[in-house]
């Protein structure tokens, strides 16, 4: 009995601090009486003001983001509230990241969304009521935290991790890629970073036997577990032996195509700049030609500008190597059969 009668005074410090996360911020501020209203709204307590004050003295005391004013004996406190820690377009980004994660179900998403809103004060909302989250697909891969989590530990204690990978098949369903033999083939890699591109995350790592980058995307990433193997460090593969940042590695494969990159040039009109900036960056050997055109110099694997330059066919053309010109025209014609029959 008696710890129930003295329960509520202990609490008064926490309650105080829950108020203050969820009904103040920069733009909200509160007074002691406000805060004695909360108090009494919300979980039934009538508090004296002075009551109020030392319990947010305290808080401050304890490295609690509170701001306030006072007067010159701290006995009255005025434009009271918590500092989140997050502006509202911090949390907005991250709510948008949430949103383009793939694998993740609707269920999953909302719940994440909400626990970012209680990151800031009542005042911010995401209006996540207005989302229409079915435009995100139906695959989902229930394992997908799990699997960045061991993906991430993996990374940071530099050891190898093993999966299986899935193949979307015409029902529409996830198949488990099988090996020559039929059985679900299992991936050992070395991990080295997890980036996005093109809307979907990708892990960027080395196949053991081989001696280069490849990736894989991480919602297709099935049963992955961490090993006690240690992984090969970067400067071990071929082309990485100085250390290079793996954003050269993105800019050099635009739409993640494996190859090692070569030296491209292409010329289009300059107001494909934006697209080529998405694309390779803007650290790029530019030289203006006439009629509003543009040669562009660019490292870059020949498969993946393959691909590139046959979505931009019209307003693109490839001038060197000659055996990427051959495989364009040659993809284009063939492109063009196919439409003349």
């Amino acid at each position: 009995l008696l710890m129930i009668d003295m329960q509520p005074k202990k609490m008064i410090i926490l309650d105080i601090l829950h108020i203050l996360k969820k009904h103040s911020d920069k733009d909200h501020r509160l007074s002691q009486h406000d805060l004695q209203e909360l108090l009494e709204s919300e979980y039934g307590m009538k508090v004296d003001r002075k009551t109020i004050s030392r319990n947010i003295i305290k808080l401050v005391q304890c490295k609690y983001p509170i701001e306030y004013g006072s007067n010159s004996d701290e006995s009255i406190l005025t434009n009271i509230y918590y500092d989140h820690k997050f502006l509202n377009g911090e949390l907005r980004l991250l709510i948008d990241s949430v949103l383009l994660t793939d694998g993740l179900s609707k269920k999953d998403r909302i719940s994440l969304i909400r626990r970012i809103e209680g990151l800031s004060s009542k005042y911010f909302h995401s209006e996540i009521s207005k989302i229409d989250m079915d435009i995100y697909g139906r695959i989902e891969n229930r394992e997908i935290i799990l699997t960045l989590e061991e993906i991430g530990s993996a990374i940071a204690e530099g050891t190898q991790v093993t999966f299986h990978y899935s193949d979307c098949g015409i029902d529409g369903e996830s198949n488990i890629r099988r090996d020559s033999n039929g059985k679900e083939k299992q991936y050992t890699v070395n991990p080295y970073q997890i980036i996005s591109k093109n809307g979907h995350s990708y892990l960027i790592c080395n196949l053991p036997e081989y001696h280069d980058l490849t990736h894989f995307r991480i919602d297709r990433i099935k049963d992955c577990r961490k090993t006690d193997v240690l992984s090969r460090s970067l400067r071990m593969l071929k082309g990485f032996e100085t250390g290079i940042r793996l954003s050269e590695y993105i800019k050099s494969h635009p739409n993640l195509w494996s190859g090692v990159p070569t030296h491209i040039t292409f010329q289009c009109k300059q107001y494909m700049m934006n697209d080529v900036a998405d694309s390779f960056g803007t650290e790029l050997n530019i030289e203006e030609l006439p009629d509003d055109m543009m040669k562009v110099h660019v490292y870059a694997s020949e498969s993946s500008m393959l691909h590139w330059a046959v979505q931009f066919a019209d307003a693109v053309e490839v001038l060197s190597p000659a055996s990427l010109r051959k495989q364009i025209a040659e993809t284009l014609r063939n492109a063009l059969e196919k439409y003349e029959t």
